[in-house]
């Protein structure tokens, strides 16, 4: 009679491996090497893969797409163990470590982390793991701290970080002139300060002339190019620290509005424009910013001023003055896209531009807005009144507290167990720093809990918001009828905004509705207008 043959164990391994040449210990090919002699030195295993992350932190899981690989395949049953140097090699982010061992060993699946001597199938392995991976994060704050302390210093010395800009290239910290980049540059200088041209002017010129930028993309915006003219290095300064990173585990970057100290150094490499023409520049930005904020200013003198957009291509509508063969002068709205670009069509470059849809009088859009509040909202505002209050009840009722409740009572449990440790502590079975560690531990379980009930309590919050929100619709439609004796205030206050579609269709949202209103309208007449209006909306607008 045949033994029954007993099924080796499935093992993979996961590795962080370097991308320096000179780091052999951590390449690929050598961390192979060590698992599969490893795994073959222990009969009841079998390799099934490696999995290695290449130069990445390991501070975070997010982005380290082979960790989330193996992770899948332990959901697809393909693994039963997995392999790691150390925790360090695994995650430096305690609660990754913790997080992803609970999970893989409620799926059955051990981690050993063969240098820390933890298997996270043991009983003890948690508390372990707790210990060795906050050690592993502390470790990983000190080493940022020592990066963040040596890059400051080698940028007091001049040594320049990030990327180069166009007109530069960038080599071991030193910034030197591409002088065919640099053309560019004077150009883009010469364009605004000497011949007055603007952003959109000069990104338009760019794109035409099929320059590239640094990046090698042949589109030019307003913003690329607002950069280039307000970046110092161009003078030869240079301006360091102008973004910080906050967080060592996220590695997210945020602007220095003064967090930190920033490094400034004057003169710093050669420059690609005189420092007369930086200085005209930055007082010609600020002089177009000056008259901008004034134009906008001005140009809402009108009621529907940046409200109105154009159905077809999104753009927004801008205000024009027309003439008629008697003299006579009126105002209409057209889309800014045709303005610019005449009707629609595709330019030499393949590229579409232009917009064909229709203008609007002002006095026909005036006029509209005027009909729908006297025969479309107030005739109806007893129905829309009694709808608005219906939904304040839904918004005002709030999430129902059973599961505060349960969140409350998992706290109390945490508790309970916080006071179990010192009692253990105080019996000689765990060490005060273990329990330091522990209480660390339970103290992030409650504040994740503690979150969930802060979640519910902003549910209830915003929906009472929302109640308040719909309660000023009411007030809003009830002052109507007293308001209409100054029309053109009443449309500023209660419109928010207008779409322009085609066959003479406008869709308008009020700031005292919560759907917006879709009408066809039709204008006969030259000054003096007669308007037909035809609602279109199917439903109610609550």
């Amino acid at each position: 009679m045949f033994g029954m043959s007993t099924r080796k164990k499935r093992v993979c391994a996961y590795c962080r491996v370097s991308t320096d040449k000179d780091d052999q210990v951590n390449s690929f090919e050598s961390q192979k090497r060590f698992f599969e002699e490893y795994i073959r030195k222990n009969d009841e295993w079998e390799l099934v893969d490696i999995y290695a992350d290449e130069g990445i932190s390991g501070t975070s899981t997010e982005k380290r797409t082979e960790f989330l690989r193996m992770i899948e395949d332990v959901k697809y049953k393909k693994i039963d163990l997995i392999l790691t140097k150390e925790i360090s090699r695994f995650a430096r982010n305690t609660l990754d470590s913790i997080y992803y061992t609970r999970k893989l060993k409620s799926m059955g699946v051990g981690v050993i982390f063969i240098n820390d001597n933890i298997n996270t199938l043991d009983d003890d392995a948690e508390l372990r793991l707790t210990i060795m991976a906050s050690l592993a994060q502390e470790e990983s704050r000190r080493i940022s701290q020592r990066v963040k302390w040596g890059q400051k210093r080698q940028m007091e010395k001049g040594v320049v970080f990030g990327r180069a800009p166009l007109g530069y290239d960038l080599k071991n910290g030193v910034l030197s002139v591409n002088e065919e980049e640099a053309e560019i540059v004077r150009m883009i200088f010469h364009k605004f300060t000497n011949e007055g041209k603007s952003l959109h002017t000069i990104a338009r010129e760019l794109y035409e002339a099929g320059i590239k930028t640094k990046r090698g993309n042949l589109h030019w915006s307003n913003v690329t190019v607002l950069k280039i003219l307000r970046n110092e290095k161009y003078v030869g300064d240079l301006c360091q620290k102008k973004t910080f990173t906050p967080d060592f585990l996220t590695h997210k970057k945020k602007y220095n509005k003064g967090q930190e100290e920033m490094i400034y150094i004057k003169n710093h490499h050669e420059p690609i424009i005189s420092r007369e023409l930086w200085e005209a520049t930055q007082r010609e930005l600020q002089r177009r910013n000056t008259i901008k904020e004034q134009k906008s200013k001005h140009s809402n003198r009108y009621w529907c001023s940046g409200k109105i957009f154009c159905g077809k291509c999104g753009s927004r509508f801008v205000g024009r003055v027309k003439k008629l063969k008697n003299g006579d002068t009126y105002r209409a709205w057209r889309c800014e896209e045709f303005v610019r670009h005449g009707t629609k069509k595709t330019d030499k470059l393949g590229n579409v531009i232009g917009c064909s849809q229709g203008s609007i009088n002002h006095v026909v859009l005036g006029e509209i807005i005027g009909y729908i509040l006297k025969n479309v909202i107030i005739d109806n505002k007893e129905q829309i009144v009694n709808d608005l209050k219906e939904l304040i009840k839904k918004y005002e009722t709030p999430v129902r507290v059973k599961s505060v409740d349960g969140l409350l009572k998992q706290i109390e449990n945490i508790n309970r167990k916080k006071e179990k440790l010192i009692d253990s502590m105080l019996e000689g079975v765990i060490s005060k720093q273990d329990v330091a560690l522990m209480n660390e531990r339970y103290d992030k379980e409650i504040e994740e809990l503690k979150k969930k009930i802060k979640n519910i309590e902003e549910i209830n919050i915003n929906n009472q918001k929302r109640a308040d929100t719909l309660k000023s619709y009411i007030d809003r439609i009830n002052a109507l009828v007293d308001d209409l004796q100054n029309p053109e205030e009443v449309y500023r206050r209660v419109v928010e905004k207008i779409v322009v579609h085609e066959d003479k269709i406008l869709e308008i949202y009020f700031n005292c509705l919560v759907k917006p209103i879709k009408v066809r309208y039709k204008a006969t007449g030259k000054l003096n207008y007669r308007i037909q209006v035809e609602v279109l909306n199917d439903e109610q607008y609550c």
